[in-house]
């Protein structure tokens, strides 16, 4: 596999956000084993993804190229699926170690991407996401990859908690005093180190003056 620098050169445009395989009985006709590798050459996602476990071409290290592939496009959803099935399959394969990187990162991707229209879905899988990332840091603390995912992780915490100050600040404005200080509360308990956790405050001595 390509190595780190390779990697994330592939990987610029997205860092500001963000042997055969055949199923037995697969009713579908075998493609070509070039189909694949042009599409993955060519960058095309979806023909990528199609393919992935068609031909002769097709196995474990053909997944986390089009995993690859559809992070550079901003597919995270494809993304995160080609990396998840390479580590189910191959999960003692020298390169799960980037490609559990790789599923991270799309999900990290899809999350920010997500934006804040529903806050307790983006806290319900900034969590999940979260939990992700911090196992993956305990498991890999020599990870070459561990350095680019850590800040991350500041990432998650700010948008969680600032998921959090806006279910507290539409409770305040609902007029219900008691789940907007528990909400402010747990806020500055948990995530003190935060732009939200001010936020907090303010509204923690709103509440306190009414």
């Amino acid at each position: 596999m390509p190595a780190l620098l390779y990697r994330l050169l592939l990987l610029l445009p997205l860092l500001w956000l963000v042997g055969c395989a055949t199923v037995p009985g697969d009713p579908r006709a075998p493609a070509p084993a070039d189909e694949l590798a042009s599409a993955l050459q060519a960058g095309d996602c979806r023909a990528a993804f199609s393919r992935m476990d068609m031909g002769v071409a097709a196995g474990a290290d053909r997944r986390l190229q089009v995993g690859q592939v559809c992070l550079q496009s901003g597919d995270f959803v494809r993304a995160r699926q080609a990396a998840a099935a390479f580590l189910a399959e191959r999960p003692n394969h020298p390169d799960t170690d980037y490609a559990a990187y790789l599923h991270a990162l799309a999900g990290f991707g899809e999350w920010v991407r997500a934006g804040r229209a529903n806050p307790e879905a983006r806290i319900r899988e900034g969590r999940a996401l979260g939990r992700e990332v911090a196992t993956y840091l305990r498991e890999r603390p020599m990870s070459e990859y561990a350095e680019d995912l850590a800040p991350r992780m500041v990432r998650l915490r700010e948008g969680i908690a600032d998921a959090e100050m806006t279910l507290a600040e539409q409770a305040h404005n609902r007029g219900d005093r008691s789940l907007a200080q528990a909400r402010a509360e747990y806020v500055l308990q948990h995530y003190p180190r935060t732009q939200a956790a001010a936020d907090a405050a303010r509204l923690l001595m709103t509440l306190a003056a009414q």
